[in-house]
């Protein structure tokens, strides 16, 4: 049998929080689901957090259809938090409209709470085929700054048209427009998702991030970075705190997109003491760091 690296058991989320701590934190809470919360205002990004069936919880089957898009995965822990438990938001950041970031119970719940959804224009067209309100929905640009209260938010540059090698199933291909990451520019630090996406030459100018998200999936099909692209790009951003996420939470270890190591991440990490990996609900208080000149190998950084 195939083994998977999974995370630890899920730290259960509390009201606690969603509180005002007078600091920056943030939670993995699934696969690429992610809590920030900066003084009090509580952004979601990419929720996956229902299971197919509420009242068929133990067969651990999610909202995620498979590759095939025949059968639902299931989860390999329970999220920390279900969305229709969570409060209502500040905002809902979405990356990109696939199911495995965009779970449709999941959007569903937090819709039906009034909550407002931010992403590109492409997701905002999924969200209204969805059955999601129009005053919910705020679309953006590649490159555009908004304001969520203090935070302000600046959608960064992705690529993942990972459709294109599915032509028989797929008769649309993810257009550069159509995806992105988010950085968040908080009152005390700078935290940046970058989201699915093969390596780009605008993902090397980061430097003022003191937090960034880190996908080390190697599937090639898939169109994320790659294991050797993060690495690299982990080990450019030598000083930044890196967490680790799209891993380990659906039963799946021969999918490549889900089924990172850290344990195999770790060793190839510069200074691997800021290569962070959190139990699901764990809270992660994150620090302006100091910077300094970040490391690259002329050889293989792009220009």
């Amino acid at each position: 049998m195939t083994q998977q690296a999974r995370p630890k058991p899920s730290i259960p989320l509390t009201a606690d929080a969603f509180a005002d701590h007078q600091e920056t934190a943030v939670y993995w809470l699934a696969s690429s689901t992610i809590l920030l919360n900066s003084y009090g205002t509580n952004i979601l990004m990419d929720p996956t957090l229902m299971f197919l069936h509420d009242d068929d919880q133990e067969s651990m089957v999610s909202e995620v259809l498979d590759d095939d898009q025949i059968d639902y995965m299931k989860f390999l822990v329970r999220p920390p938090i279900f969305a229709s438990e969570l409060p209502r938001l500040d905002a809902v950041l979405l990356t990109h409209a696939d199911v495995d970031h965009m779970g449709p119970r999941s959007i569903e719940a937090l819709a039906a709470k009034g909550n407002i959804f931010h992403g590109t224009p492409y997701v905002g067209r999924i969200l209204r085929e969805q059955g999601v309100a129009e005053e919910q929905i705020v679309t953006h640009g590649i490159g555009e700054r908004f304001q969520i209260n203090d935070i302000t938010v600046e959608t960064t540059e992705a690529d993942h048209p990972w459709q294109k090698f599915f032509p028989e199933v797929y008769d649309y291909v993810y257009k550069p427009e159509d995806c992105c990451g988010f950085k968040f520019y908080c009152r005390d630090c700078v935290i940046w998702n970058p989201g699915d996406s093969l390596l780009l030459n605008s993902h090397f100018h980061h430097q003022d991030a003191d937090l960034i998200f880190m996908d080390y999936s190697e599937d090639p099909t898939a169109c994320h970075f790659g294991q050797k692209d993060a690495v690299l790009l982990s080990n450019y951003y030598s000083d930044q705190d890196i967490i680790m996420y799209h891993w380990g939470f659906y039963d799946a270890p021969t999918v490549g997109w889900c089924s990172a190591d850290p344990e195999v991440i770790r060793p190839q990490i510069v200074r691997p003491q800021r290569f962070r990996v959190l139990t699901p609900g764990e809270k992660f208080v994150v620090f302006s760091l100091p910077k300094t000149k970040c490391y690259q190998s002329v050889a293989t950084r792009p220009i």
